[in-house]
């Protein structure tokens, strides 16, 4: 071989190796920055982050996995106490006399005496801020006459919502025979939020100080969720802990129209309160982090916007308005912004009567075609059944429709 032939040869081989050099350092900084995007790793036995308007899971880990949820299960008491007000059952002023199970009721307590009476709306302060299993007691005998038929109805409100891998032993989670999924936790905060906002002003509560009618003043007990201090937006929602459970907690947080819940489940196992609880702090702040980091919430309508009118059956007015009442909008990852689309369905089976805030559409939001979320449209007002002419006009025009619409 000449020299000029060798020459090029080896000239080709070096190039090759400079190239396959360039293409590892390539898919290594591929590699560190697909790593870079991932959430971090958690010590939790369970956890989620989602977009809380649309539920859009960004990420989780053994999510419907049933696990102990401590005092979390305080979310299902406080959604039934809430029906309770909003049906006008119960009122916030009621007296609820405190008998002698509510007072020996073992774990956190607000203190509460008994024979003594104390206001529900004192006693909703005491279970949301103090976590106190004793106000929790007082409420469930309250609301329902005994704890049995208490957690019989937060069972049934767990069925119908569709949480699939809930059990309540109790209404304040003492027992560590209750059973929630970090996915039901999802499912049971977002209903219950969104059911009853008013709720919200208990959970984001610093400290409540309640004293017993004859007892000397007590100080304050604060609120155990540390974010409500030290992590900017947040607003709730609950806390909880027993040795077998470990540290559990349901946060809410609000950043620039984004609202991010997270959840975590059996974190800071067998460490001692105080540091379990800044672990706890520490292991949900990381996914906050990561997910405000990332993602970035796109509005799309106005809370009460109009999105449409659907046709109402046998109704006194033929249409309902569906609006949004949170507004519309979704979490997409950062870049894609202007590449949210959405589009709106609207239910056609609908029959009068229609109860303002029922669900009568949705809509889905997707980005490159990926369903990145979707939030239901209600009606803006009742819809009442008309005379007994409207129906029967209107029955024989809804079964030619689905005669002539196959």
């Amino acid at each position: 071989m000449s020299h000029h032939r060798r020459s090029r040869a080896f000239n080709s081989i070096l190039c090759a190796l400079v190239a396959f050099q360039v293409a590892l350092v390539s898919l290594s900084a591929a590699g560190i920055a697909q790593a870079a995007d991932a959430p971090p790793v958690v010590q939790a036995v369970g956890c989620l982050l989602a977009d809380f308007r649309t539920g859009r899971v960004l990420a989780s880990k053994d999510a419907d996995t049933p696990h102990i949820p401590a005092s979390l299960a305080k979310i299902m008491t406080m959604y039934l106490v809430f029906d309770e007000l909003a049906a006008g059952k119960i009122t916030m002023n009621d007296m609820v006399p405190i008998s002698e199970k509510a007072w020996a009721t073992e774990g956190s307590k607000m203190y509460v005496l008994v024979g003594t009476k104390v206001k529900i709306e004192d006693l909703i302060r005491g279970s949301t801020v103090m976590s106190g299993n004793d106000a929790c007691t007082a409420l469930a005998e309250y609301v329902a006459g005994n704890l049995a038929s208490f957690v019989d109805r937060m069972n049934r409100k767990a069925r119908e919502l569709g949480m699939t891998e809930t059990r309540f032993a109790d209404p304040h989670g003492l027992s560590d025979d209750n059973r929630m999924s970090a996915r039901d936790l999802l499912v049971l905060t977002r209903s219950y939020v969104t059911a009853h906002p008013e709720a919200l002003q208990f959970h984001a509560m610093k400290e409540f100080a309640y004293t017993a009618p004859g007892e000397r003043a007590k100080a304050p007990q604060f609120n155990r969720n540390r974010l409500l201090w030290t992590y900017p937006g947040t607003y709730g929602l609950k806390t909880g802990f027993t040795t077998l459970a470990g540290y559990n907690m349901v946060a809410l947080v609000e950043r620039s129209g984004f609202n991010v819940i997270a959840i975590v489940l059996g974190t800071a196992k067998g460490l001692p309160l105080d540091e379990g609880e800044q672990a706890r702090s520490e292991i949900i702040m990381s996914l906050l982090d990561w997910a405000y980091t990332r993602y970035s919430y796109v509005e799309t309508a106005q809370p009460g916007a109009v999105m449409g009118r659907v046709r109402v059956w046998q109704g006194r007015g033929k249409y309902a308005e569906a609006v949004a009442p949170q507004g519309l909008g979704a979490a997409v990852e950062k870049g894609q912004e202007d590449e949210v689309t959405s589009s709106v369905s609207l239910r056609k089976d609908l029959s009068a009567p229609v109860l303002g805030g029922s669900k009568v559409g949705e809509v889905v939001f997707t980005v490159r075609g990926q369903e990145v979320g979707r939030m239901d449209l209600i009606a803006k007002t009742d819809v009442a059944r008309g005379n007994i002419f409207r129906v029967l006009w209107d029955s024989v025009l809804k079964g030619l429709a689905r005669t002539f619409g196959r």
